[in-house]
């Protein structure tokens, strides 16, 4: 299991000082490793702009022991902008071109609001929870392998 945490400081820092520390922000991103074909990737708290590389940096970490299902958990995030689904759209390229689905739970009025407002809320397979994850079928599992 990988863990990236992004305090206020850090973003402070990123932004070489120019905005205002707001002591309560950061991003944490835990991608656990696949169990039963699914790779679950958790994030809580702000993505933004100045967080948005440490989400990209844990996904693309991810990619090469993937399993055949990746289910980003975003019912934590506090603030979701356009970076952040920048990530995502980035995301779902990647995990398709390499024969895995990508599948978010979302949540958060943020998150859905911004797909919405995007047009991309069609464009993900949106799931209510872990529970609903489509699990690949021994074929398909076959298939993401080779």
């Amino acid at each position: 299991m990988s863990t990236v945490l992004v305090s206020s400081d850090q973003r402070i820092a990123a932004a070489d000082r120019s905005g205002p520390e707001r002591s309560a922000d950061r991003l944490c991103v835990v991608v656990s490793p696949p169990v039963d074909s699914v790779t679950l990737c958790a994030v809580g708290g702000e993505m933004d702009y100045l967080t948005a590389d440490a989400f990209r940096q844990s996904l693309l970490e991810a990619l090469p022991t993937a399993g055949a299902v990746v289910v980003v958990d975003l019912s934590q995030v506090t603030f979701f902008g356009v970076a952040g689904l920048r990530v995502l759209m980035e995301a779902r390229s990647w995990f398709g071109h390499s024969g895995r689905r990508l599948q978010l739970i979302t949540g958060p009025h943020c998150v859905d609001r911004l797909l919405e407002i995007a047009g991309h809320a069609a464009v993900f397979d949106v799931i209510p929870s872990l529970a609903a994850v489509s699990r690949p079928k021994p074929l398909e599992l076959a298939r993401a392998s080779a």
